[in-house]
C-alpha cells in the first residue's frame, strides 16, 4: 500500500465519521424527544436534562466541524468547512443565547449538508488519486 492510499483511506474515514457525528447531533436534538414520547406511550417516563442535551448537541456539532476540517486538509475545498462551521456556530448560539427550534434545525441541516459535501469531495479526491 502506497502512502497516498493510506492517506486517502484515513481521509475517507474522517469523511464518514463527520456524517456519523452530524447524525448523532440530530439524534441528540430530535431523537431524544421522539424516544421519550414513544416510551411515554408505553407508560415509561423519564426526564432528560435539557442542559445535558444541549451539551451533547454542541459536542456533536463541534465534532462534525473538526472532522470536516480534517477532510478539508485532504481535498482543499473550503465550502464544506465553512458550512459546517456556520452550522456549529448557529447551533451553539441557539442553545446558549436565544433558542429557536427553526434556527436550530437550520444549523443541524447545515451540518448534514457539510458532512455529505465533505464525503463527496473526499471521494472525488480519492478517485482521482
Amino acid at each position: 500500500m502506497r502512502a497516498s492510499e493510506g492517506e486517502s483511506r484515513s481521509a475517507g474515514k474522517f469523511a464518514l465519521f463527520s456524517g456519523v457525528a452530524a447524525v448523532l447531533a440530530f439524534i441528540a436534538c430530535n431523537g431524544l424527544i421522539v424516544l421519550t414520547t414513544l416510551l411515554a406511550v408505553f407508560g415509561i417516563t423519564f426526564n432528560i436534562n435539557p442542559h445535558l442535551q444541549a451539551i451533547l448537541i454542541c459536542i456533536f456539532a463541534i465534532l462534525t466541524s473538526v472532522l470536516v476540517f480534517k477532510g478539508y486538509q485532504q481535498h482543499r475545498k473550503a465550502g464544506p468547512m465553512v458550512v459546517a462551521s456556520v452550522g456549529a456556530i448557529v447551533i451553539i448560539l441557539t442553545m446558549y443565547v436565544s433558542y429557536s427550534k427553526a434556527i436550530e434545525s437550520t444549523g443541524l441541516l447545515a451540518l448534514v449538508i457539510a458532512a455529505v459535501w465533505n464525503w463527496r469531495a473526499t471521494a472525488q479526491k480519492a478517485s482521482r488519486a
